[in-house]
C-alpha cells in the first residue's frame, strides 16, 4: 500500500512538472523605444555670406566647445573669453535690437558665476560639504559683481533652420542667432575673482583647521580648473 502511494505521489509530481514545463514562456518585454534623433541646425546665411567672409574661428570654437574652447585659439591664450550666446529671433533687425539693449556687464557677471560654480566642482578637496558655504557665497558674489577690463571685440549672426522630418531638404523653425565676444587680459580679471575668493573666506566665522585647509587648497588650484 505504501508502494502505490509512493508512486502516485511520483507521477502526481511529474503531472505537475510537465504541466509546468508545457506552459509556453512568458516573453521578455519589448526593448525601449529609440529616441527620436535630434535634428541639428543648418545654417543659411550668416553675417559673411554677401562678402564671402568665413565663420570666425572663435565662433566655430565657441558653438563645438564653449567660451574655454576659444581661449585655447592662439589669438585669445592670454586672455579670458565671454561668448554672449543667448540672443535669438525670427528676423535679423529684432536681433540686432536686442544686442543693443543687452546688459553686457549682467551677461558676464552670469557667466563667470557659473564657470566658478563649475570649477568647484571639479576641485579635489576632498569632502565639499565643509565648504559648501564658502562656495556658495563665492559664487553669488560672482553673479552680483560688475567686471571691468572685458572689452566686445567680434560679434557675428548666423540664420538656421532645421530639417523638417518629412522632408529633409525643407527647413522650418528657421530663427537667427547673435554672438558677442568678450575679452579680457587674464592678470586683470584674475586680481578681481581673486579679490571675490578672498572676501568670501574672510566671511567664515571661525572655520574650523579642516575647513581652512580645504578653503586654502580650493584657492590654491582654482585657476587649473578655471
Amino acid at each position: 500500500m505504501k508502494k502505490i502511494v509512493a508512486i502516485a505521489a511520483v507521477l502526481v509530481a511529474l503531472v505537475v512538472v510537465a504541466g509546468c514545463a508545457s506552459k509556453p514562456a512568458t516573453p521578455p518585454p519589448p526593448p525601449p523605444a529609440a529616441a527620436p534623433a535630434v535634428a541639428k541646425p543648418v545654417k543659411i546665411e550668416d553675417k559673411g555670406t554677401m562678402l564671402g567672409i568665413p565663420t570666425p574661428a572663435w565662433l566655430t570654437a565657441a558653438i563645438s566647445g564653449g567660451a574655454q574652447a576659444v581661449e585655447k585659439l592662439p589669438d585669445y591664450q592670454n586672455q579670458y573669453v565671454v561668448v554672449v550666446d543667448d540672443v535669438s529671433g525670427k528676423s535679423l533687425e529684432g536681433i540686432q535690437l536686442a544686442a543693443q539693449n543687452l546688459n553686457a556687464t549682467t551677461e558676464i557677471a552670469r557667466y563667470l558665476s557659473l564657470r566658478v560654480k563649475d570649477t568647484f566642482a571639479g576641485a579635489q578637496v576632498g569632502d565639499k560639504n565643509k565648504i559648501e558655504t564658502y562656495m556658495e557665497r563665492a559664487v553669488k558674489s560672482v553673479s552680483d559683481a560688475s567686471f571691468s577690463g572685458f572689452s566686445k571685440t567680434q560679434d557675428w549672426w548666423i540664420q538656421v533652420g532645421y530639417p523638417k522630418p518629412d522632408d529633409p531638404k525643407t527647413l522650418e523653425n528657421i530663427e537667427y542667432r547673435y554672438y558677442a565676444l568678450y575679452t579680457i587680459d587674464k592678470s586683470v580679471l584674475k586680481q578681481q575673482l581673486d579679490k571675490i575668493l578672498a572676501n568670501a573666506a574672510s566671511a567664515e566665522q571661525n572655520p574650523t583647521p579642516d575647513k581652512q585647509k580645504a578653503i586654502d587648497l580650493v584657492q590654491q588650484s582654482f585657476y587649473n580648473g578655471f
